[in-house]
């Protein structure tokens, strides 16, 4: 099948170097970070020049090169208008009109076509339809780089689907940019999922498909002798993986590497301090070497996040690849002097625990904290997210065996009587029959991968994070799950049985969290013999203090426990873990089952925060959400069988008139007094508080009925805004100063309840004390 590359826009008025201060030549060009990525530090030596310089040495027959240029006539009228709202850009044979890469270096008889463009289609007042004429009937693979990927690179694709249905289109995301980094990879998945185009990562599988080989693209400034590799991890580097670190350094005479680990298995991640031709010590960069496409995936999965991350994260300083390898450079703003270590290294040796919060803190809140904080409610099935199949059945039976487990028994038996449902049947009889439905769960960006060895602390305390390959939009608690499952079984090491069933007691402890939001609490004197075991308790107590802000109103352990489950049974097979850790993996994987499935089959009520009781004999007030709300998934005779079953009598509904329909609830309040519910409706605007009068009268019907031993609830929709202000003006009717009574309800039920300044100024305003009618 013969090949077809079509570049577009390759010009230096769209894409040429520029300064990173520099002003834009006209308001088409990408910038300068979308320039560097595209074209590389040295202009004749990146992933533009090398592809080009490759395409331009394949003979026609195999490979048919096309350039598109945007080509203009200053003096044309019809232009006019487009050159003064674009600015001055491509005029012929201009500066700027010119490719970006050499058009000399042609094969013998190698013949390029150059088709002119004033617009947006390459086949309106263009002549590309004429030079695809000859493959008008054949199959043939076409590839597309240049810019911009939301208009160009996109209209070209939808041009060629439509006209040629027969063509099969591929686009590579490291040979296309736009001047915004979140258009330009939006743009690749719409042409992924609507076009069917092909997005591949790496320059190197772009060229395979286009029926080449990377051994026919070299490396252009590549010195088989420059610069000098030293380091004692050096003469561990494979060949190509040394070839690949001399071109990434090749502005260099020395380059010193030592290995930090981590990563998928096959790689490696080097941490670096080079020289230059001059003599300079150059800033550190960790180099992260793998297979081709996993590591063309982690660049263009990072790069996806790289702005959001800022210098509190690397920067892809230069990538490349060879024969099967393939290669990242990245630069981190102020890794200082000295050797770099990993998370789990200094964990193992017994880093403090004021330390390891500092390290927390910096990759929860400073780091990974700008994704959480954009954190969505969303409706996912957690089981499937995590990969939850039948189909694993006999991988985790072989686990098993591995461990010498009986694969087959009913139960497994653990010290102290412990006797928990086998993990296999789990997947093998369990998981197919389990009520699927997707929940309300926030999701935001992942690392995807977070383990201690992907946590890196350089000589002078920063903290970095490094191996995106993983990275994506899922359940906002993965990164911590997963981090948290390091910390017990694999940096946690058991060595005797003693250890073993104190770890044991630590599963147990941590099973029995019901409310996600609050913090574990300390350990009693003796609670656990081992100090590892209490240190690693104390650890896990630091990851959960993050879950509060996460989570929100979504407190129910159930999206925990899946997690546990999903990283428990993938440590079974882990060469770092002892046996006693696997075993203790085991143990909270099959316990952690056993509460999914009974959780599951009882189907998760809807979840009720009670404010603490102020009297003897008398009832309490709660706080939840809106029963039944059908954007979330609930179903609302069942919120409202629930809630009678919690023993709630009366309900204060604080809805708006339109908001009953826009929730999927119209029939809510028949569906109250239909079950025997009490109900106060007061209509109140999302963000609002009722009025001074409405509020009294919700506060003195709640204590009426609270002082009769009632439980009684107040909702809104998110039951944090509205009813937390209600809530916390029934606070103050029985003596709770403003401040506290915003604090205890913020405590209960989210840092986020009474949400804007005209609720607090409303709560401040409400007089405390009971009406005069009472």
């Amino acid at each position: 099948m013969r090949s077809i590359l079509i570049t577009d826009c390759l010009q230096h008025d769209f894409v040429g170097p520029i300064g990173r201060f520099d002003a834009l030549p006209n308001a088409l060009h990408v910038g300068h970070d979308e320039s560097m990525r595209l074209l590389g530090p040295v202009l004749a030596e990146g992933p533009v020049a090398r592809t080009i310089a490759w395409a331009h040495a394949q003979p026609d027959e195999k490979l048919q090169v096309i350039h598109v240029r945007d080509w203009h006539d200053g003096d044309d009228p019809a232009q006019r208008s487009h050159l003064s709202q674009f600015g001055l850009h491509c005029v012929r044979d201009t500066p700027g009109a010119a490719f970006v890469f050499r058009t000399d270096d042609l094969a013998p008889g190698k013949q390029l076509r150059l088709v002119g463009a004033t617009g947006l289609s390459n086949f309106v007042g263009a002549d590309l339809g004429d030079a695809l004429q000859p493959f008008r009937d054949e199959p043939v693979r076409v590839g597309l780089m240049g810019v911009w990927t939301e208009a160009k690179i996109s209209f070209l694709a939808y041009d060629l689907q439509a006209r040629y249905p027969q063509f099969r289109i591929a686009v590579c995301s490291a040979l296309t940019a736009s001047s915004s980094r979140q258009n330009h990879f939006l743009a690749l998945d719409q042409m992924e999922r609507i076009l069917g185009v092909r997005v591949l990562p790496s320059v190197g599988e772009f060229v395979d498909y286009l029926g080449g080989s990377m051994s026919e693209a070299p490396l252009i400034g590549f010195s088989h002798k420059h610069p000098e590799i030293t380091g004692h991890d050096a003469r561990a580097l494979r060949e190509t993986d040394r070839k690949l670190v001399r071109y990434l350094f090749r502005g260099c005479r020395e380059v010193s590497v030592k290995s930090l680990d981590g990563g998928f298995s096959g790689n490696a991640v080097l941490a670096t301090q080079s020289v230059d031709l001059q003599g300079h010590e150059q800033v550190p960069h960790v180099v992260k070497i793998g297979s081709r496409g996993p590591i063309g995936q982690e660049r263009d999965s990072f790069e996806r996040i790289e702005a959001v991350l800022g210098n509190s994260a690397p920067r892809v300083a230069d990538f490349a690849d060879m024969e099967d390898r393939g290669a990242i450079k990245y630069r981190y703003a102020a890794m200082g002097r000295g050797s770099s270590t990993s998370f789990q290294k200094l964990y193992e040796k017994g880093l403090p625990l004021e330390r390891v919060k500092a390290v927390f803190d910096s990759v929860f809140i400073e780091q990974l904290g700008r994704f959480h904080r954009a954190a969505q409610l969303e409706r996912i099935d957690l089981l499937e997210y995590y990969q939850f199949s039948s189909r694993w059945a006999g991988s985790v039976s072989d686990k098993l065996l591995a461990m010498g487990e009986d694969a087959d028994a009913e139960v497994l038996e653990f010290p102290g009587s412990r006797r928990v449902p086998n993990i296999t049947a789990f997947y093998s009889s369990v998981l197919d029959k389990l009520p699927r439905r997707a929940r309300p769960h926030y999701l935001a960006q992942q690392h995807g991968d977070l383990n201690g060895a992907n946590i890196i602390l350089d000589a002078q305390s920063n903290v970095w994070l490094i191996d995106f390959f993983h990275a994506h939009r899922g359940h906002v608690l993965k990164d911590l799950i997963k981090l948290e499952n390091d910390v017990l079984y694999i940096f946690t090491k058991i060595e005797t049985q003693d250890e073993f069933e104190d770890a044991l007691a630590l599963t147990d402890r941590l099973l029995c969290v019901e409310d996600l939001a609050a913090e574990l609490p300390p350990l009693e004197a003796g609670a656990l013999r081992s100090p590892k075991l209490v240190r690693a308790y104390e650890t896990v107590a630091l990851l959960r203090r993050y879950y509060r802000e996460l989570v929100q109103a979504d407190r129910e352990p159930l999206q925990l426990l899946v997690g546990q489950i999903r990283y428990a049974v993938h440590t079974l097979s882990f060469d770092e873990s002892t046996p006693l850790q696997k075993r203790w993996a085991l143990y909270t994987a099959a316990s952690a089952a056993a509460q999914v499935r009974r959780r599951l089959l009882a189907a998760v009520g809807i979840r009720i925060d009670w404010l603490p009781a102020l009297g003897g004999n008398e009832g309490q007030l709660g706080l939840t959400w809106l029963p039944g709300r059908r954007d979330a998934g609930r179903v609302l005779e069942e919120d409202v069988r629930a809630l009678v079953q919690s023993g709630v009598g009366s309900i204060v509904c604080l809805l708006a008139r339109d908001e009953f329909a826009r929730y999927g609830v119209e029939n809510l309040l028949e569906t109250y007094r239909a079950a025997g519910i009490d109900v106060l409706h007061i209509p109140t605007l999302d963000g609002r508080p009722p009025n001074a009068g409405e509020l009294r009268e919700a506060v003195d019907w709640i204590q009426a009925r609270v002082a009769d031993s009632a439980k009684v609830v107040v909702h809104c929709v998110g039951g944090i805004g509205r009813a937390g202000t209600v809530a916390a003006c029934w606070l103050k009717s029985r003596g709770v100063d403003t401040a506290s009574a915003i604090a205890q309800v913020r405590e209960v039920r989210s840092p986020r309840a009474v949400e804007t300044s005209v609720q607090e100024a409303a709560i401040a305003a409400f007089e405390g004390g009971p009406s005069l009618k009472n």
